[in-house]
C-alpha cells in the first residue's frame, strides 16, 4: 500500500520512518489460482477509502512466502597410503537437487508487480547448485 494513503488517520506515515505501511482490506483467498506470475492472488485485498478512520481488515503477517527446498550434501573419505602418509577426499553440494527456490514477492497491493515471482534466490541462500571438490594430503 503506499505509504501517502493513510486511510487510519494516524498520521502513522509521518511519525513512523522505519517503513510502517497501513493494511488492505482482506475480501478474498490470497492464495487463490497460485502461478509464478501470480503467487498472491490481487483481487483478494482491496484499499480502505481514504480518511476512513481505520485500519485494514488484513492482519499483519497473514502472507507465506514460497516454499524453500535445499539439500546439502556432503561425503569424504580418508585413505591410509603409509604409515605417515594420508590422503582425504572430500566432496560438498549445496542445493543438492538444484530446486529453484524463488525470492519473496512484491508486497505493496498497488503495484503492477503485486505477488509476481521475479527473481530466483541468491547462491549460498537456497539458489543454484554448487559444488566443490578437495584433495588433502597429511604427512
Amino acid at each position: 500500500m503506499p505509504p501517502a494513503d493513510d486511510q487510519s488517520n494516524t498520521n502513522m506515515i509521518v511519525r513512523n520512518t522505519g517503513g510502517a505501511q497501513a493494511r488492505p482490506d482482506c475480501i478474498g483467498n490470497p492464495y487463490a489460482n497460485q502461478t509464478s506470475q501470480q503467487f498472491y492472488n490481487p483481487n483478494a485485498f482491496a484499499l480502505p477509502l481514504a480518511n476512513a478512520g481505520r485500519f485494514g481488515s488484513c492482519g499483519v503477517g497473514i502472507l507465506e512466502g514460497p516454499h524453500m527446498l535445499d539439500i546439502d550434501f556432503g561425503l569424504a573419505r580418508r585413505f591410509n597410503v603409509a604409515e605417515r602418509f594420508r590422503l582425504r577426499f572430500e566432496a560438498t553440494f549445496t542445493n543438492a537437487l538444484n530446486h529453484t527456490n524463488f525470492a519473496p514477492p512484491a508486497m505493496n497491493i498497488a503495484s503492477p508487480s503485486f505477488g509476481v515471482l521475479q527473481s530466483a534466490l541468491p547462491q549460498g541462500s537456497g539458489g543454484n547448485r554448487t559444488g566443490q571438490l578437495s584433495l588433502r594430503a597429511d604427512f
